[in-house]
């Protein structure tokens, strides 16, 4: 039997050994306290050996055609058996470059392809100059939950020592390379365990764009109307002058009056 199909039959022998207690509630970190020491002691920069055990793993999948664990697991916990979970790296933005006393801040965004809420797993970041090595420059974070079909943003800062890498030749530079691996201790039984790094160029990382909220004002408009005048209308394509107030007796015509009877009352008096 060659030693890809005892890799294998090893990998199947520890799924079945942790697919209940991964399907049940959120699986507490391994190695805690060591991240509590590291912290106590100033430790900026963890060992990146489970990250390159990942990657090997990710490498033996691909190669054999497999994504991950493609079968349904049984729960204890639910009495019924249920399809393995899946966390799934959407993408890497740098946050804020290194400068002098920081190293670089990049935002990951993830998502929990999974029927089930997970959490206590971790993200590693690492720097190296092309080629991996035990101990390049790696920050580490942990994730206390993420909702079933949740997206989530995290932030993480690699250590400033990522800017002084020693490579083969003995000089010190600054990495050229970001690695990033989601569930990076391998704490999660999952149908795709090709999908959790991205392996990225250092210039090639796209910056974080902010979406400023655009504020509308409403312009109030005042309108002044107009006094209404009163216009005779056009007579023969003249447009005639405004009419002005006139009295009852200007419309009657004296020519038009029948004054017979008067005029003759007047010749009889005289």
């Amino acid at each position: 039997m060659s030693r890809l199909k005892y890799a294998f039959l090893a990998l199947g022998l520890l799924a079945g050994s942790v697919a209940s207690n991964c399907l049940a509630d959120p699986l507490v970190p391994i190695n805690a306290e060591n991240i509590r020491t590291d912290q106590v002691l100033g430790i900026q920069s963890h060992g990146c050996g489970h990250v390159i055990h990942l990657l090997m793993k990710s490498r033996m999948l691909r190669e054999s055609g497999q994504l991950g664990f493609g079968g349904p697991m049984f729960n204890p916990q639910l009495g019924a058996w249920q399809k393995p979970g899946d966390l799934q790296l959407l993408g890497v933005c740098l946050v804020a470059d290194a400068c002098d006393t920081a190293g670089p801040i990049y935002q990951i965004q993830l998502q929990n392809n999974s029927e089930i809420p997970v959490g206590n797993f971790r993200i590693s970041a690492v720097g190296t100059c092309g080629q991996i090595q035990p101990f390049s420059p790696t920050a580490v974070i942990t994730v206390p939950r993420i909702e079933a079909g949740a997206i989530l943003d995290l932030q993480i800062q690699l250590p400033l020592s990522c800017l002084s890498i020693h490579n083969p030749g003995g000089a010190a530079i600054a990495f050229d390379t970001l690695i990033v691996a989601i569930d990076s201790f391998d704490e999660l039984i999952e149908c795709n365990e090709t999908n959790n790094i991205l392996i990225l160029n250092r210039g090639e990382v796209a910056p974080l764009v902010v979406q400023e909220a655009t504020v509308t004002e409403e312009a109030t408009i005042e309108t002044t109307t107009p006094p209404v005048t009163t216009t005779a209308p056009p007579v023969d394509g003249n447009v005639a002058a405004p009419s002005t107030p006139t009295s009852p007796m200007d419309s009657i015509d004296l020519d038009d009056l029948d004054l017979g009877e008067a005029e003759q009352t007047a010749v009889r008096l005289r």
